[in-house]
């Protein structure tokens, strides 16, 4: 069976899940968590990076990236003609700029110093003199996400889905990375009513349940995160 080196609250595991999951996958996932730099793990992934992904076959496939092509290109073709990079040239051309703009812009803006601030100091607390949150750093990366949020609502306000009319890898990056910030309590829902009601949808989904029912120990989700009617 597929193994899927994970952690919980990595926007890029995340995504790998909710793909797995699109397509009817079976796997399991094992919880790493890098910053104890297990020699074990190491031994398969030098870069200490996740998500690492372990196939039938024993094969190990590295990167967000580079998983979510290896899926594609090995089971989309098996879902009744059902691909998440789908359309025409400039259909798929459209996906793959929007997950860009999530993995590289958005995370960087913000997710990554929302999880850098609040869990990567948690789990290196014992490791670092740094260890409070910088309120600063959380203050801009909140005041970076209106911008972020405001093109999101741009986005769905003329479709039915991030990059079209079916669900695609853009919406599942853009997913992938607000649940994390959901779970953190970092978003205002009352003001974006219109990615509220798109993000209504993502939670409702079979496929999404089980990044739903995750906890992380330390860390309690609002009451809201795991209901898919908020």
């Amino acid at each position: 069976m597929i193994k899927l080196f994970q952690f919980k609250l990595c926007p890029f595991s995340r995504r790998v899940r909710f793909t797995l999951e699109e397509y009817n996958i079976s796997f399991v996932t094992i919880d790493e968590i890098i910053w104890n730099k297990r020699k074990e793990f190491l031994a398969i992934n030098p870069a200490g990076t996740l998500p690492v992904l372990i196939d039938e076959a024993d094969d190990i496939i590295i990167n967000n990236y580079a998983i979510i092509e290896y899926i594609e290109e090995k089971y989309s073709h098996l879902q009744k003609g059902i691909s998440l990079i789908s359309g025409n040239l400039r259909g798929k051309a459209e996906i793959r700029r929007l997950v860009d703009w999530y993995d590289n812009k958005f995370y960087n803006e913000v997710s990554r110093i929302i999880l850098r601030e609040l869990i990567d100091k948690y789990y290196m607390k014992n490791k670092t003199e740094d260890k409070s949150p910088n309120m600063e750093s959380l203050r801009i990366a909140q005041e970076n996400s209106i911008y972020h949020f405001e093109y999101l609502s741009h986005l769905i306000s003329s479709r039915r889905w991030i990059a079209g009319d079916a669900i695609s890898q853009a919406d599942i990056a853009a997913a992938t990375h607000i649940s994390c910030l959901d779970y953190l309590n970092k978003i205002d829902w009352d003001k974006w009513s219109e990615i509220k009601n798109w993000y209504a949808r993502i939670k409702s989904r079979p496929s999404f349940s089980s990044i739903l029912e995750d906890r992380l120990a330390g860390f309690h989700p609002p009451n809201h995160y795991s209901n898919p009617d908020f």
